[in-house]
């Protein structure tokens, strides 16, 4: 057939043979773009607010983070971090000693010394105190591997405090007063007050290792907020402390 003759030919006439339509159709479609991957590099840092995927307990890319994660620290090291890690926090917490002394400046007039007495300078050394465990959770959590780790630290932090802010007591704040009452003021110190700072340091440590543990099982990020409680707990109940010895004030100082 001729050329000009198949130009005018009805064999491509689509009106009377549809099944052409339907091949060009199928010919000319262009290929599809494979879809991406779902929940391609997703970040196990970022909230689980926006990443559906992070903490529905069934989780193996978490998991295998986690697993990464410890490879990085023998269980040898875990002890000897935490110690470093209760140490720190007890040195970071020193500044806030200084918070008991503008509170008492302040006086209970106003109320404003008893803000900070009561709330502030307790909520502050709580807090710091804490932060080598915090440090510790946030960007070395593969040390983390065992639930004494958090009150080791945590009663080291409140021991380390507790002794420099008696020292501090004993050399700046209460040198002038007689020998014998300092002595009285210091064993005080050295016994009742130490052990309430191990035992607000306690009381923070079970909220650490219990949103640790949660973080765990839900597998997803370690969250700091879900702890906060326990830290208003240690918070009151040195609070409370502060409050009695002010009222009190068995030694008269």
């Amino acid at each position: 057939m001729k050329k000009q003759d198949k130009l005018f030919s009805v064999e491509d006439e689509v009106a009377l043979h549809p099944e052409l339509d339907r091949e060009r159709t199928h010919a000319e479609k262009l290929p599809e773009a494979p879809e991406k991957e779902a929940n391609s590099g997703a970040c196990f840092y970022s909230s689980t607010a926006f990443e559906p995927g992070v903490g529905n307990g069934d989780s193996p890319e978490y998991r295998e983070l986690i697993r990464m994660e410890q490879e990085r620290f023998p269980a040898s090291a875990a002890p000897v971090l935490s110690i470093l890690a209760g140490v720190a926090g007890g040195l970071f917490a020193v500044p806030a000693v200084f918070l008991d002394t503008l509170g008492s400046s302040l006086g209970f007039g106003f109320g404003l010394g008893a803000l900070v007495l009561v709330v502030v300078g307790p909520f502050a050394e709580e807090t710091l105190k804490q932060s080598g465990a915090v440090f510790q959770l946030e960007k070395m959590r593969g040390s983390i591997r065992y639930d004494w780790q958090f009150f080791l630290s945590g009663m080291l932090g409140g021991l380390v405090f507790s002794i420099l802010e008696n020292l501090i007591y004993q050399y700046i704040y209460l040198r002038s007063l007689p020998p014998e009452k300092l002595a009285d003021v210091m064993a005080f110190r050295w016994t009742i007050c130490t052990a309430l700072h191990i035992l607000c340091t306690v009381i923070s440590s079970m909220g650490l290792r219990r949103t640790w543990r949660e973080s765990l099982a839900k597998e997803r990020p370690f969250r700091l907020s879900d702890a906060f409680p326990w830290f208003l707990a240690a918070t009151a109940v040195h609070g409370l402390y502060n409050l009695s010895m002010t009222l009190l004030n068995p030694f008269d100082v």
